[in-house]
């Protein structure tokens, strides 16, 4: 075996006030071993000091914060209510946000994404508002901008733990990779470990490379394609397709009738994993719909997507500015991932039948 490297590191603090935040945070019974924060690629995250080492993060479930138990007080996100903490970690969690997550680059980055995505010129901002991308009054109306980009930032640091949103302090500072591990939620807590040669990186959860952006404010090549929002007119019937990408995937889409409306909510157009699978999805979603031809209606909604996803491009073009040329990117990507599609599975679609015919 080769020599093991350790890495000289660039972080928020001295190495000694981080080792001593995580002696404060073993105190409470989490666990954060062979780690420090610096800056990599993705701008701060978390880096394994022996990358020949397992790496041990685990925040146990009476650590966690739910995200309506925070409030700015001075400036300072801290914990509202600490009766349910342990004696001690409301202090610890001010300092730990203050020094390496909101006061930060969180705060900062995050505001400066929100104002580049409002800075857009308005035929952008009309085109996203359009396909449910953006809509800049219900996002960030401004009334109050500080309150308003804590929102933001939690949006971007929480997750779905015993059906409440929590932030989740250490772990909130790995960042995201598709082709990385789910975090580990077996056990009585949130966890992430094993070896990784460079940034300790994580899946946050399953989207595609134009919700991500929208989203997070970064790009990142997903392995998903999920649809815009938009109507169409299919045969006599008008379809009103809701877009978005935070989903269980492979899973039929949901669809139903309203009035004269077919409603499908979040359609799955492209997966470089399953390609097949998506038209599978659409077709199985709509079996009891009449008046559906549903691998018709497939090539349509991917069509109204390419031709929006072109549209935004060009009206991008000559757009300056770090939060266009993410929007140009995650447009790019998209494109890119909508192609992984062909064919469908028609076992899946046969035992369907199967299935209706033995009813």
């Amino acid at each position: 075996m080769g020599k093991s490297r350790r890495v000289v590191l660039n972080v928020m603090g001295s190495a000694a006030e981080w080792h001593a935040f995580l002696d404060e945070f073993r105190a409470f019974g989490g666990r954060a071993e062979n780690v420090m924060q610096r800056k990599g690629a993705f701008g701060m995250g978390l880096f394994p000091i022996d990358p020949a080492k397992p790496v041990d993060l685990f925040v146990p479930d009476n650590l966690l914060v739910a995200v309506d138990n925070v409030h700015l007080v001075d400036g300072s996100l801290v914990i509202k209510d600490e009766s349910d903490c342990p004696e001690g970690y409301g202090d610890w969690f001010r300092r730990y946000q203050s020094a390496y997550s909101w006061g930060a680059e969180g705060r900062d980055n995050t505001k400066a994404f929100e104002e580049g995505l409002k800075a857009l010129p308005t035929t952008v901002q009309a085109l996203m508002k359009r396909v449910g991308l953006y809509n800049a009054e219900r996002r960030f109306p401004g009334a109050d901008p500080e309150k308003e980009v804590l929102q933001r930032f939690i949006q971007t640091r929480c997750i779905n733990r015993k059906q409440r949103r929590v932030i989740m302090p250490m772990i909130d500072l790995v960042n995201h990779s598709p082709a990385a591990k789910a975090y580990d939620m077996s056990g009585e807590g949130i966890a992430i470990g094993g070896i990784h040669d460079g940034e300790v990186l994580v899946k946050y959860s399953l989207s595609d490379p134009l919700w991500r952006m929208i989203s997070y404010g970064f790009n990142a090549p997903e392995p998903l394609g999920f649809s815009l929002s938009f109507r169409l007119k299919h045969g006599d019937r008008m379809v009103v397709v809701q877009g978005g990408g935070s989903r269980q995937a492979m899973k039929p889409c949901g669809i139903e009738l309203k009035e004269d409306r077919v409603v499908i909510q979040q359609p799955l157009l492209a997966s470089s994993i399953n390609p097949k699978m998506p038209r599978t999805l659409l077709i199985k979603a709509c079996r009891n719909i009449e008046g559906i031809a549903a691998s018709e209606l497939f090539e349509q909604i991917h069509q109204r997507n390419t031709q929006a996803l072109v549209q935004l491009l060009k009206e991008l073009q000559t757009v300056e500015g770090d939060t266009a040329q993410h929007l140009r990117t995650g447009c790019l990507d998209q494109l890119a991932a909508l192609s992984h599609h062909y064919g469908q599975r028609d076992d899946l679609l046969a035992d369907d039948s199967s299935q209706s015919d033995a009813a």
